[in-house]
């Protein structure tokens, strides 16, 4: 059952279906109206009634749905404005900020957006980026990291400010127009103009110069910190991997192997490194102390590429997910924990585990502009 609610004006509509038949049920002004149609299969039903879900989210309803069960949405808000190459989102403090990529005004000025959200979907407040396309945004504490563009903007979702690391720092002459964000614990990494700094207890400091290789006109940069934030795996030419040490950028290790291009790696809570080949989504498991490839016992059959992944915070879950199908493996056991269906994606989306009053949740962000919160 899909149930959906309007919190503008506390109107609902609960949807179900029982074999070929679609039931809607909407509530107005404290007044019921059910309606009933039949359709060829229960597959019809079934896909009319996503149909429909999808149309009302739309229109500023929101799925909420307290008793979902593993697998299941406990939320899906509408956010529109969706971006294939920019799907940024991150938590803090209860609260969800989610990118919108908002649209061209008169005078051809780009106006993009960070909606604020609380735990139940309601949008607090629709705030104006101060560059558009936010390609990563990441919590660091109490404030956000936002990748906007190539530039590094902190915000404070407190005070509502804004603020441009580019103009606070201060860069050596470089044509390195690459950048990343990641955060680990009390520590955060950003880079920017072929400089990669650390923030930790508020406190920016720079840790090496990068230059980043091209593969077929696109550059070769992502960057992951260990659990504890000691250690900053950076990847920037193809087959390569350095691992450094974020107190004072000493190169910890590294190692060359035939990977290929990376465009996404993190720590698993092992400490080994999971790495996402661009070209064909394989996934590869590397020992940081050796280089050598390990074979886990999951990384097999499904598991052995992904579009996506992400790992939870402790390092012991890990979502993969291929096009709209998501599995969370528990790496304590090596064992697939759950399966499910993505709702509303095109062609990709990005994942990440939230955790919201307490509860971790696999958190969605959709190109069919969806916003989505799953139990695990």
């Amino acid at each position: 059952m899909a149930n959906l609610v309007n919190l503008a004006n506390g109107d609902r509509l609960n949807l179900r279906v029982q074999g070929q038949i679609l039931i809607s049920e909407s509530i107005k002004n404290g007044k019921s109206r059910q309606t009933q149609k039949e359709f060829a299969s229960a597959y019809e039903a079934q896909k009319a009634c996503v149909k429909k879900e999808w149309e009302s989210l739309k229109k500023g309803y929101v799925l909420q749905n307290s008793d979902a069960k593993a697998g299941e949405a406990i939320l899906q808000v509408y956010i529109g404005g969706g971006y294939t190459g920019a799907l940024a989102f991150a938590g803090a403090e209860g609260e969800l900020f989610v990118y919108k990529c908002g649209g061209y005004k008169e005078g051809g000025t780009l106006d993009d957006f960070l909606i604020r959200l609380d735990a139940i979907g309601a949008v607090k407040q629709q705030i104006v980026l101060p560059k558009p396309l936010a390609w990563q945004a990441e919590r660091a504490g109490k404030i956000l990291l936002l990748d906007l563009d190539h530039f590094i903007f902190k915000f404070d979702p407190a005070s509502g400010e804004f603020s441009d690391l580019s103009q606070w720092l201060s860069f050596k002459n470089s044509k390195e127009f690459t950048s990343f964000v990641c955060a680990a614990k009390d520590t955060a990494a950003f880079a920017m103009f072929g400089q990669i700094f650390t923030l930790r207890g508020g406190e920016i400091s720079p840790l090496v110069e990068y230059k980043s290789e091209m593969k077929n006109y696109t550059p070769i940069l992502c960057a992951a910190l260990g659990a504890d934030g000691t250690r900053l795996a950076l990847c920037c030419k193809q087959n390569e991997i350095k691992i450094l040490n974020t107190l004072n950028g000493e190169i910890l290790n590294e190692f060359r192997s035939n990977f290929g291009v990376f465009d996404k790696i993190c720590f698993l809570a092992d400490g080994s490194l999971l790495g996402k080949e661009r070209y064909t989504s394989k996934l590869v498991c590397l020992d940081t102390a050796s280089g050598e490839r390990l074979n886990p016992a999951w990384l097999r059959g499904e598991c052995a590429q992904a579009d996506e992944f992400c790992v939870s915070a402790d390092g012991f879950r890990l979502a993969l997910i291929n096009y709209d199908k998501a599995r969370v493996i528990d790496l304590k056991s090596g064992n697939l924990r759950i399966s499910f269906e993505l709702s509303h994606v095109v062609k990709r989306c990005e994942a990440k585990f939230e955790r919201i009053n307490g509860e971790e949740f696999l958190a969605v962000r959709t190109d069919y502009g969806c916003f989505s919160l799953y139990k695990i």
